[in-house]
């Protein structure tokens, strides 16, 4: 970055006059941009308002500021009178958009694959006739964040799930749920306890490949984001899953202690 010092009134001045630089003038400064009798750098009243130039694709100094640093070899240092310094940068502006690291942060974000608990639990047979409880860990189930910037640029994205999907097997029905599903006590009767999330098998998996069912489980994640400018929206929605074998017997029972959580 290029340092010119230019001087700029701490205190409130009267009304700055505007030269033909787009410079704005005001008095007590040093101004490198006027000339007098052809002379460069007089200590005409000047208030300095930078702006930064786009048109140079080497992004070389703007040329207020190129001709100030010129000024000031002719003239030597600046010596300003009293004021605080300002700064010509040759740094481009970022071209990032909010909206593009939004997007950038989604797609980055590390979302969790579902750990799903069943009863029957995995590992032992379900029964023909009686619902398989399906759920995931509250833990899981809870707004993910993630930001992300680039200079004075910013956006943060979050993402809330929705619901989850059940698959439970070739020719069976899929199953939605709103929620993370609620959680199988195996103390308590069966009678006494209700889900939203569970399916019923009505024959057994022998015929199926391997003699299991392959039950596939996947959260659906919604998004949203907020950025820099008072920007944000809507994100797409992202699904994480998980599959398992389960095994279903021709037998009629009731739960019993082994069951999981």
């Amino acid at each position: 970055m290029s340092i010119i010092a230019l001087s700029v009134p701490a205190s409130a001045d009267p009304p700055p006059g505007r030269n033909d630089r787009g410079v704005i003038a005001g008095p007590h400064s040093y101004n490198p941009f006027a000339t007098t009798r052809g002379k460069v750098g007089t200590s005409l009243p000047m208030q300095a308002t930078i702006r930064r130039s786009a048109a140079d694709p080497k992004h070389n100094l703007p040329p207020y500021c190129a001709e100030a640093a010129a000024a000031s070899r002719v003239v030597g240092a600046l010596s300003p009178i009293a004021g605080r310094p300002m700064v010509c940068g040759n740094e481009p502006a970022s071209a990032v958009t909010p909206q593009e690291l939004a997007q950038s942060a989604w797609k980055g974000l590390n979302l969790p694959i579902p750990a799903v608990r069943t009863a029957p639990p995995h590992g032992s047979e379900g029964l023909v006739g009686l619902p398989e409880w399906v759920w995931v860990p509250r833990g899981q189930w809870r707004s993910l964040s993630q930001k992300a910037s680039a200079g004075a640029v910013w956006a943060e994205v979050t993402a809330t799930p929705k619901q989850m999907v059940i698959e439970p097997g070739p020719g069976l029905p899929t199953v939605t749920c709103p929620g993370p599903g609620t959680v199988y006590d195996p103390v308590k009767p069966a009678s006494g306890q209700h889900t939203d999330c569970s399916f019923t098998y009505r024959r057994s998996s022998a015929a199926e490949p391997g003699a299991v069912y392959r039950v596939k489980v996947t959260v659906v994640w919604g998004g949203s984001w907020v950025g820099s400018g008072g920007a944000g929206g809507a994100l797409p929605d992202i699904s994480r899953s998980t599959t398992f074998g389960l095994k279903v017997a021709e037998a009629q029972g009731l739960y019993g202690g082994g069951a999981g959580r």
